[in-house]
């Protein structure tokens, strides 16, 4: 196998490119919950000066228009290659005097934003749900847009809620922060489930050490944890508490979150009394769940294309403090893969994370068979990408 595989690397698959005068320089993937994937590919070219300036790109096909559905496959290795599915949303032309220079062609950069799958959600709509489940409303928003919901079970509470001019994700964003759900984007998958739930598909756990001994190249680069119940920055572990009135004998009901009652501060989970106390107590354990991972660090490793948001990855080493090795659970990715055309050595590839644990000391990590179904793999029909497979209502 050649060595370029195992080192850095990033390629667009679709659409086809068959110049060989073209190849990918540079790439930064940001991964999040409750946000849309976004991904910048620069692109080097050669530009034949012949053409004119207004049409050179166009008409030899170099340029990507807006809308246009992209894969790109990339990683550091052959067990570390994944696929980001996507559009394009933007581009801009990187060019300066230092560029490298010739007789007849001109070396051009042009820089590709593309957001995820997800991002024909974005329109805005106005529709009411009456006695429905979450985990129904979440299905029926995903199988619109042909992306695979992969919902928890038990999600099962009727509840009514309206969807004023607001967009079908950022919806779903709001009903999941209510409820104590993570939403998380993965391609043409839609996962919401508990922030506790395992969402890494191998049975493989990405691991990075941070020893500190010589000789030893260290894949941890940078760690940063704060330790302590309130921290308005980096976590907060408060006793959250609701309030429901009843309005016969008008008095309020107090009700607190039982996973969350040894905390010595304490929250409210709405400004307004509750209507109910079911309304209390489900709004009281929503956002207890919602910060159950209030033990936060950020972290530079070496990259590792398998780190996602709900994936665990694995710290060790006597650099890191003995209260911080073992298990996190990823909350937030940036991928940055810095990419020599010719030399694969002088390619780079780092990850910034931001992770989470449920406990100073370890993270309690919940059975991934709670989702209702596998993994859809992914395809193309009429210009957008589509989960094969979206289940039956």
């Amino acid at each position: 196998m050649p060595i370029k595989t195992f080192a850095p690397h990033a390629r667009i698959v679709h659409p086809n490119i068959t110049s060989a005068r073209q190849y990918i320089t540079r790439m930064s993937g940001h991964f999040r919950e409750g946000a849309h994937p976004v991904v910048e590919v620069t692109v080097q070219f050669s530009a034949p000066r012949s053409a004119s300036v207004q049409g050179w790109a166009m008409h030899s096909g170099n340029l990507l228009t807006e809308g246009t559905p992209v894969h790109v496959v990339y990683g550091s290795g052959p067990h570390q290659r994944v696929s980001f599915y996507g559009y394009v949303h933007s581009y801009r032309v990187t060019t300066a005097e230092t560029d490298p220079k010739y007789v007849m062609n001109s070396e051009v950069a042009i820089t590709y934003t593309l957001t995820g799958a997800s991002s024909d959600m974005q329109s805005q709509r106005s529709r009411s749900w009456s006695r429905v489940s979450p985990s129904f409303i979440a299905r029926s928003i995903c199988r619109a847009y042909r992306l695979a919901p992969l919902v928890q079970k038990g999600v099962a509470q009727l509840v009514d809620r309206a969807q004023y001019t607001q967009s079908d994700f950022s919806f779903l964003q709001d009903m999941a922060e209510e409820l104590g759900l993570r939403l998380v984007v993965d391609g043409t998958t839609v996962y919401l489930t508990e922030p506790l739930v395992s969402l890494r598909r191998g049975r493989e756990i990405p691991s990075f050490h941070l020893t500190k001994i010589n000789g030893i190249r260290d894949s941890v680069y940078a760690f940063d944890v704060v330790s302590g119940e309130m921290e308005p920055e980096m976590g907060t572990r408060t006793r959250v508490e609701s309030f429901a009135y009843n309005q016969h004998t008008r008095h309020l009901s107090r009700t607190v979150a039982r996973s969350s009652a040894t905390a010595r501060h304490t929250s409210y989970a709405a400004t307004l009394p509750s209507t109910s106390q079911r309304q209390a107590s489900t709004r009281a354990s929503g956002k207890a769940a919602s910060s159950s991972l209030w033990v936060q660090a950020s972290a530079r490793v070496r990259g590792d294309a398998r780190v996602k948001p709900g994936c665990e990855v694995w710290f060790q080493g006597v650099g890191m403090g003995p209260r911080n090795i073992g298990c996190w659970m990823v909350r937030e990715v940036s991928h940055h893969l810095d990419i020599h055309p010719t030399d694969p050595k002088l390619s780079a590839f780092r990850s910034d994370l931001v992770v989470g644990r449920n406990r100073p000391d370890g993270l309690d990590v919940l059975r991934r068979d709670e989702l209702t179904a596998p993994v859809s793999p992914t395809g193309l029909s009429t210009g957008r990408w589509h989960a094969q497979y979206i289940g039956e209502r």
